[in-house]
């Protein structure tokens, strides 16, 4: 549970990132969802806390700042079924994670410089990566069993 609630502490705190930071984060609730504290928005991010971000602000911030980082994250870290019909497909999302990585990163160097909200989107895309991996990853595990009593 604590791996789980700490890979959502990092999406959180890349959202709080993409939006400017906690502050303009916490401007940006006031402004178009509901009151959330810097102190609150700070909790949810830390990995040693135990709060986490209400849905509702998470779509807040994500509206914000364009970039779904928190609930794309989730969306993608669905277990896969296993099924070698699936292996093609995962994979496929694997690739185009990675050319779609490759070309945020030649975009955020066109200034010769990445910045930190750059690097906050980038790191997504890193962490959807990884989620593709793992979803390959589960469906070949099962498929290594096969035949075995």
């Amino acid at each position: 549970m604590s791996a789980r609630r700490n890979w959502l502490k990092l999406r959180t705190r890349l959202l709080i990132t993409a939006c400017g930071g906690l502050a303009e984060a916490e401007a940006a609730c006031a402004a178009e969802c509901r009151a959330y504290s810097v102190k609150q928005l700070s909790r949810c991010q830390n990995a040693r806390a135990p709060d986490m971000m209400p849905i509702d602000i998470v779509l807040c911030l994500e509206a914000y700042c364009g970039k779904p980082l928190v609930s794309r994250a989730m969306a993608d870290s669905r277990p896969s079924t296993g099924t070698a019909g699936e292996l093609r497909d995962e994979a496929s999302e694997v690739t185009e994670t990675g050319a779609e990585l490759q070309r945020h990163i030649r975009e955020a160097l066109a200034d010769g410089d990445i910045d930190p909200q750059e690097a906050a989107f980038l790191l997504g895309i890193v962490q959807t990566a990884k989620s593709h991996l793992d979803d390959v990853e589960a469906c070949l595990l099962p498929l290594t069993k096969r035949g075995e009593a």
